[in-house]
């Protein structure tokens, strides 16, 4: 990277448009020499297309970094929306972007720190280890020989994510159902403007590390004395990021308790906690050698009240089991739906609502949901989601919804490329019917 984060709506406007126009000159070009391929020759034509169009995607994202950074990593889970070769490539957003040069490094730690780092620390590696789109991770060791990840924002980052906000909500304010999904762009700011407050962070990491009681997890202890608002300085844990740990070849066995463990901490969290881990790339997932599982970056992190996680948990039953009343009583109770809704309307919500539940059902109906025999599971569940959202004229959108849907989306799509069996039925959601998990 070695310069600063571009900035400014302008800017950082050019910049998206330029890799928009290369991508154009990619795929115009591909489609004119399609009819003169052959089938073999037209599919390697569209792979290569599809590569450099990714790498260029890529590219512009980690440039701008901030929320437009954020926006990749969500799409490469998109495997059924967007060609291999793309998912693949913006795999890299999690913890592999070009990070700052050494000096660049190395000033903005002065800077966040208000003194040299050599009088904080007895070591600290000006080469980043790790990168992502708020900040950069380096080695580091404390006077009293511990060895500590130190995460360190990119200068002006916080200043990105308000002017790429009012870019998204400048172009589709124009839409006519905007309003009603307004407060859903002022709740993905808001978590996004805490995560570059580091000291916030912290506390979230102290948190979850006192409370958060999940056999074979893992949270790093806070090191207090380096953390400011713009550097975080924590407890270095042993492994690897769980995208790279899939490609050491884990077996079954190890694939399903690491799924095991990841469900377990989400149940947990939502509720016994009230409190979730909200980011849910593979890139925050240090699975250890002896299987453990290490959570790291507690930059976004949701909170619940109690009679939100109340109501909330009644709802798979009631979808699963056509429970019409229970489930629009809930919808409404959980400020989703319209108070009044014509007999009409309330039906056809309900039928799209009720094809999704019986998906939702599968996932609950035998001891433990094996996604490597059910291959396209998730783009059926994206497809009956679609279906919901055609009456969304309808919908007041609880904006607590939105991480929380996140969350759990993003675990699915990572048991799904986990490939493994893992008990989704759990007391919490189900009235009783199976234990708690781990």
């Amino acid at each position: 990277m070695g310069k600063k984060v571009p900035s400014g709506k302008l800017r950082r406007g050019i910049i998206s448009c330029a890799a928009t126009a290369r991508v154009g000159v990619n795929v115009v070009g591909y489609l004119a020499k399609k009819p003169f391929l052959d089938a073999d020759a037209g599919r390697v034509a569209r792979e290569k297309a599809d590569t450099e169009n990714a790498r260029l995607l890529f590219s512009c994202c980690s440039t701008l970094r901030g929320a437009a950074l954020k926006a990749a990593q969500l799409l490469s889970l998109e495997l059924e929306l967007l060609p291999e070769a793309v998912c693949r490539e913006l795999e890299k957003s999690y913890n592999q972007v070009p990070p700052m040069n050494r000096v660049l490094a190395r000033k903005a730690a002065a800077n966040a720190l208000g003194c040299d780092p050599g009088e904080v620390f007895a070591s600290f590696e000006a080469s980043a280890f790790a990168a992502a789109s708020l900040g950069q991770v380096h080695e580091a060791t404390s006077p009293e020989g511990g060895m500590l990840a130190v995460k360190l924002q990119y200068p002006g980052i916080r200043q990105t994510i308000g002017d790429d906000m009012r870019l998204i909500r400048g172009t589709l304010g124009r839409l006519p159902d905007f309003r009603r999904i307004a407060s859903v762009f002022d709740e993905i700011e808001a978590r996004f403007l805490e995560e570059t407050d580091y000291r916030l962070e912290a506390d979230n990491m102290a948190f979850f590390r006192d409370n958060l009681t999940v056999a074979g997890v893992r949270v790093p202890a806070v090191w207090r004395k380096g953390c400011r608002r713009e550097i975080l300085c924590a407890e270095r844990l042993p492994g690897l990021p769980l995208n790279q740990w899939l490609r050491t070849n884990p077996g079954q066995e190890a694939r399903n308790l690491v799924a095991a463990r990841l469900n377990a901490v989400f149940l947990s969290s939502l509720y016994r906690l009230g409190r979730i881990h909200a980011d849910p790339n593979p890139g925050n997932y240090i699975i250890g050698g002896d299987l453990s599982l290490g959570l790291v970056d507690f930059g976004c992190v949701k909170s619940f009240t109690p009679e939100f996680v109340a109501l909330y948990r009644q709802l798979p039953q009631a979808m699963v089991n056509g429970d019409r009343d229970r489930y629009f009583d809930l919808l409404r109770r959980l400020r989703f739906i319209e108070e009044k809704l014509d007999a009409k309307t309330e039906e056809a919500i309900f039928e799209s609502a009720y094809a999704f539940g019986r998906w939702l059902g599968r996932l609950y109906a035998s001891e433990a949901f094996d996604f490597a025999a059910t291959a396209g599971f998730i783009a059926e569940g994206r497809e009956r989601s679609r279906a919901m959202w055609t009456h969304r004229r309808h919908f007041s959108m609880n904006p607590d919804m939105v991480f929380l849907d996140r969350t759990r989306y993003g675990l699915l799509r990572i048991y799904e490329r986990l490939g493994c069996r893992v008990r989704l039925r759990n007391a919490y959601e189900w009235g009783g019917a199976g234990e708690e998990p781990l």
